[in-house]
């Protein structure tokens, strides 16, 4: 076979649906999801007082695999449900009770499942590529890409609260290494109040007084939808992905945010791809549906502080 007949072979683009069912994960009926979920708040993650709030095993195993010192470093997630896949209202995705634990050896996912309880994840800080968040309305999903492997968990917003301190420490241990920034203010002028608020909030900066480059605009929508924006925000030590959540149902406000934080150190290419830019980072790529307009302006304008592909 010639050599000028082989097809290089694509990566694949890490970004998953909200609807991927993992594999301690199963579609029940509503009187199975019943018998498992505790009602109201009783159901909501939270952030164990001591450790006697947290389900036997689950913390010195999750010491063992990243570090995580006591009950401050966990998030509880009691069973709980979502609707089915691909919009099966008969059915509804159960998850068992699982335990996120942070610490200097990164972060796992202890999961309660009934036949083998145990952590099925853990990502050390350097294999973690992108952090990325998705919330809609009171939906939430926090999912965590790396090299050869993905931490995916989905949750109530109402307790968005206790995981971001978590996952903020997280981005810190992710992104250590400083590089160099442009001389140029984030815009503000033309963009909503919301994202006004979020070029300097500590969804785009780790830390306080951190300075910002930013890329900010329209995202296409169809016609008479709502207008959405996105800004690609670039600080010392992160490249920072903050859109409207174009995805959803938007009859009531664009209720929510997804956000991609990237560590600098690991991009190893950045490109405007039609309406994407794509991020290739840890060997993965990244593709991010911000339009034809706002993708060339990040490549344009971030060309001196990004490897941007030729």
């Amino acid at each position: 076979m010639r050599h000028g007949s082989l097809r290089r072979k694509r990566r694949p683009a890490a970004r998953p649906r909200l609807d991927l069912l993992e594999p301690w994960e199963q579609a029940v009926d509503e009187q199975t999801a019943r018998a498992h979920i505790l009602p109201g708040v009783h159901g909501f993650p939270y952030r164990p007082r001591s450790t006697e709030d947290v389900p036997d095993g689950a913390l010195g195993a999750l010491r063992r695999a990243v570090g995580a010192g006591d009950a401050d470093d966990l998030l509880v997630l009691p069973a709980h449900t979502r609707p089915g896949r691909l919009g099966d209202s008969r059915l509804q995705i159960l998850t068992p009770s699982s335990v996120l634990g942070f610490g200097p050896g990164g972060v796992a996912l202890w999961v309660g499942a009934p036949a083998l309880p145990g952590v099925r994840v853990a990502l050390h800080p350097q294999r973690v590529a992108a952090i990325e968040t998705a919330h809609i309305l009171l939906y939430a999903r926090l999912t965590i890409f790396a090299t050869d492997a993905r931490l995916n968990v989905h949750y109530n917003a109402v307790s968005g609260h206790h995981l971001h301190p978590l996952v903020q420490s997280l981005r810190r241990r992710v992104a250590r290494t400083e590089l160099d920034m442009p001389d140029a203010p984030a815009p503000n002028a033309g963009l909503p109040y919301k994202w006004r608020r979020l070029l300097t909030s500590d969804a785009a900066r780790l830390d306080d007084g951190d300075p910002v480059a930013a890329v900010a605009g329209a995202l296409p929508v169809p016609r008479r939808s709502e207008a959405a924006y996105a800004a690609v925000v670039l600080t010392p030590r992160e490249l920072v992905v903050l859109a409207d959540p174009v995805h959803a149902d938007t009859t009531g406000g664009r209720h929510g945010l997804d956000t991609h934080a990237i560590p600098r150190a690991s991009i190893e290419q950045v490109r405007a791809d039609g309406p994407l830019l794509r991020v290739r980072v840890c060997g993965a790529d990244l593709q991010l549906p911000l339009g034809q307009e706002l993708s060339a302006r990040v490549v344009h304008e971030f060309a001196r502080y990004l490897p941007i592909a030729p």
